[in-house]
């Protein structure tokens, strides 16, 4: 989740039509914002990602 201090990036990105839809009704139905479901699914995925030996990405990006 970002910090009251962060810098908050827009991402645009392209997703199925029916994934967005179980998006927004997860989302209602647990009273978060799909902004925070994104920012906390994408830090859950790099959390993963890294105990697994992946590497994250730096440079700003």
């Amino acid at each position: 989740m970002p910090k009251d201090d962060d810098v908050l990036i827009q991402l645009a990105t392209r997703i199925p039509k029916g994934l967005h839809r179980e998006i927004k009704l997860f989302c209602v139905q647990s009273s978060i914002s799909v902004m925070e479901f994104v920012a906390a699914a994408l830090e859950e995925k790099l959390r993963k990602s890294s105990m697994r030996g992946g590497r994250r990405a730096s440079g700003g990006r």
